[in-house]
């Protein structure tokens, strides 16, 4: 009763009906109702948002005091809410206060705006390569750091100063991936879906004559998740509930990123002081030629459920991170894995052929064997005679998380490959399948192939309706707006 009774509380502060706060917390106004009579308990998602909405501090730590004498009980698995998470997230992606704080806080690097549409900004900041860069995938690249000895995936310390509330996030996802090992070992489970693995990470990103340079360093996904998409969960957990804060309000509450900034005097571009892995995303645009239909379509499609980030939300495919595929530790081979080109290679065979085994590791102890692959011949082979191009478009830095991403264009000229290959093409799991419609946000769709239209190749308008800030992975979109920049020039 006392927890019900600070719920109670919280909106009365507020001065909102029932209807009005469920609303925000995804509830009807009957299940708020027995909320706050103590006749039902919310689920831990529903607690978080409560807390969130919690407008004053006094009441923040009575409901976390409240809850934390509740006695523990297994809930059954709750019904689902009508906001699910990335309906609550959007809260924030399409409210005006996380871009004037983005603004305040990050003047030099502006937001893309969503198909050019200045009403619909997307967190994220994207400069496109030079020409004579295009066809270097390479281009962007700078120096490696190898420290020795490497960091280590079921170790904390890195030698680096990171945030110390990062601590527990790196050790509750080391609990997870045990548990999915006991899972599988029990045969409750059939394969892993989050495991730790080295990663190159953000050094820093120069600014060159011939371009930007992004110089890098070794960390672990996982050091990663704790300590630099913990920031994007924090401002998503502060905007989602106030998505009006002017900079002023939001600011105090966003305690990582205020002790990052402490120590990092641009962490845009500078990855002190936390692992900033980095990301690779490929726009791939393919020639179709079918009965009514000659031209370019690009790949596009919502993200899995089960992956750690971005869920439910459009991503361009491939898309991965930027790390070794063997992981042996040694300076020689991450060096000779330190690879733009290679890391579009892997993904593109994983993702678009479903080759789940590449996600792990498939046994192997050579990195180079991904080349000796039907797949990845049939694309260094087009590559090679021109019937394809790989070709480097920029640098986008995801503005919540502050982790880069390099964006590449892989433009597949001849119509051959998509006649032979579609039947063959199936995502890896990293995408919702086609029989997981249910999982898709209520005004998503399904989709594989987006036609460009004209020569200024933009998506279908009939689909680019339904576009988002909310239903977007904002760096996976930079890759695509970066790549449909370049695309306009190289496509005849």
């Amino acid at each position: 009763m006392g927890y019900a009774q600070v719920l109670r509380d919280i909106r009365d502060v507020r001065a909102e009906t029932q209807e009005q706060l469920g609303r925000l917390l995804g509830w009807s106004a009957p299940v708020v109702s027995r909320f706050e009579a103590a006749s039902e308990r919310p689920d831990t998602t529903t607690h978080g948002r409560y807390c969130a909405l919690a407008p004053t501090s006094e009441l923040r730590e009575r409901i976390s005091e409240a809850y934390g004498q509740l006695t523990r009980v297994t809930q059954p698995k709750a019904p689902a809410a009508r906001l699910s998470n990335e309906e609550w997230q959007a809260r924030a992606l399409e409210g005006s206060g996380l871009y004037e704080l983005l603004e305040k806080r990050y003047p030099g690097y502006p937001t893309l705006k969503l198909l050019g549409d200045e009403s619909s900004p997307l967190p994220v900041w994207a400069e496109v390569a030079p020409r004579e860069q295009w066809s270097d995938t390479e281009a962007g690249l700078g120096d490696l750091s190898v420290s020795v000895p490497m960091p280590q995936v079921r170790e904390w310390n890195t030698g680096e100063e990171y945030d110390p509330r990062a601590r527990a996030d790196f050790r509750r996802h080391l609990e997870d991936w045990d548990r999915q090992v006991r899972e599988i070992q029990a045969g409750r489970r059939a394969h892993l879906d989050k495991w730790n693995q080295l990663t190159y990470d953000l050094d820093r990103i120069e600014r060159t004559d011939r371009g930007l340079k992004m110089h890098c360093k070794m960390g672990t996904y996982f050091h990663s998740l704790a300590t630099s998409e913990s920031l994007a969960d924090e401002a998503m957990e502060v905007y989602s509930a106030w998505p009006d804060y002017t900079p002023e309000e939001g600011w105090p509450k966003l305690e990582r990123r205020f002790w990052l900034h402490g120590r990092v005097a641009d962490p845009v571009i500078d990855g002190g002081h936390r692992s900033s892995a980095i990301g690779v995303s490929t726009l791939t645009v393919v020639r179709v030629r079918r009965t009514g239909f000659d031209g370019y379509k690009m790949f596009i499609s919502p993200r899995s459920i089960r992956v750690a980030t971005s869920r439910r939300r459009y991503h361009v495919i491939p898309s991965g991170m930027f790390q070794p595929f063997i992981a042996d530790e040694s300076e020689g081979s991450m060096r000779s894995q330190f690879s733009v080109y290679g890391t579009v290679l892997r993904e593109f065979v994983e993702e678009l052929y479903g080759v789940e085994e590449l996600e792990t590791g498939d046994g192997r102890i050579d990195p180079d064997a991904i080349y000796h692959r039907r797949e990845a011949k049939l694309l260094t082979g087009m590559l090679e005679s021109g019937a394809a191009r790989l070709l480097y478009t920029g640098i986008a830095v995801n503005l919540l998380a502050l982790r880069p991403e390099i964006c590449t264009l892989l433009v597949i000229d001849d119509p051959d490959w998509f006649e032979s290959e579609s039947g063959e093409i199936r995502f890896c799991g990293e995408y919702l399948r086609q029989s997981e419609r249910t999982d898709l946000l209520p005004d998503q769709r399904w989709v594989q192939l987006v036609e460009l239209e004209g020569n200024n190749l933009q998506p279908e308008s009939g689909w680019r309706s339904l576009l988002r800030p909310g239903t977007l992975v904002a760096p996976g979109w930079a890759g695509t707006v970066l790549g449909l920049r370049v695309a306009r020039e190289v496509i005849g």
